[in-house]
C-alpha cells in the first residue's frame, strides 16, 4: 500500500513537472509570436516582414521567380486623425490591414503594418501584371470600405495609394533594392494625386 502511494505521489509530481514545462513552451512560443504581430491591427509587424522578406529574396533566387511588393499608405491620414480622433483612425487602420490582410493567400505571400499609416503587401511568384491586378482589387476595395474623410481631396472617403516593385532576385542583388523601388513608386502615386497604384 505504502509502494502503490508512493508510485501515485511521484506520478503526480512527474505530472505537474511535464505539464509546467509545456505551460512555460506554449507561453513563450505565443510571446514570440506576439512579439511579431502589429499590436493594433493583428498582422505582421515590421520585424516580422523584414526576416521574411529575407527569406522569400532567398526562395525567388533559388527558383528563379519574380517577387512583387506594395507599399500602401493611408492618403490624408493625419487630416483624418485631427478630424475623426485617433480611435477612429485605429479602426480605420484595422479595417484597411484587413483588407490587405485578405490579399496575402499563398504561403509565401505576407501583409505588414510597415509603420504608422504605411503596410507593405510581400508577393511571391508574382509578376507586375498580377501585381498591378491586386493593387486594383486592393483600391476598390479600400473605398468600398465607405470610411468618410471629408477633409480627402481624393474623393470624400477613405483611400489609398499604392507603389509597386516587381523583381526578379539575384544573387548579385538585395532586397533592399525592391524596398526603395516600392518606395519610389509610392511617391509616384502620391504625386500624382492617390487613391491609385503606380509601378516601377
Amino acid at each position: 500500500c505504502v509502494l502503490a502511494i508512493s508510485s501515485l505521489i511521484c506520478a503526480m509530481g512527474a505530472y505537474s513537472l511535464e505539464y509546467a514545462r509545456r505551460t512555460a513552451w506554449l507561453e513563450g512560443h505565443m510571446l514570440a509570436e506576439h512579439a511579431l504581430h502589429d499590436g493594433l491591427t493583428g498582422i505582421c509587424n515590421r520585424r516580422r516582414f523584414d526576416d521574411h522578406l529575407q527569406r522569400v529574396w532567398q526562395q525567388g533566387t533559388r527558383d528563379h521567380r519574380p517577387v512583387s511588393l506594395l507599399f500602401a499608405d493611408l492618403d490624408f491620414f493625419k487630416k483624418y486623425n485631427d478630424r475623426y480622433g485617433h480611435q477612429a483612425g485605429d479602426e480605420a487602420l484595422k479595417a484597411v490591414a484587413g483588407v490587405l490582410a485578405g490579399h496575402a493567400r499563398r504561403p509565401l505571400d505576407m501583409a505588414a503594418r510597415f509603420g504608422g499609416e504605411e503596410f507593405a503587401l510581400l508577393l511571391y511568384d508574382a509578376n507586375r501584371e498580377h501585381a498591378l491586378r491586386i493593387a486594383d482589387e486592393i483600391l476598390r476595395e479600400v473605398r468600398a470600405l465607405g470610411i468618410v474623410h471629408e477633409d480627402s481631396v481624393a474623393g470624400g472617403v477613405l483611400t489609398i495609394s499604392i507603389g509597386i516593385a516587381c523583381v526578379q532576385p539575384e544573387n548579385n542583388r538585395s532586397a533592399a533594392g525592391l524596398l526603395q523601388a516600392a518606395d519610389q513608386a509610392l511617391y509616384a502615386a502620391k504625386d500624382g494625386g492617390r487613391d491609385q497604384a503606380r509601378a516601377v
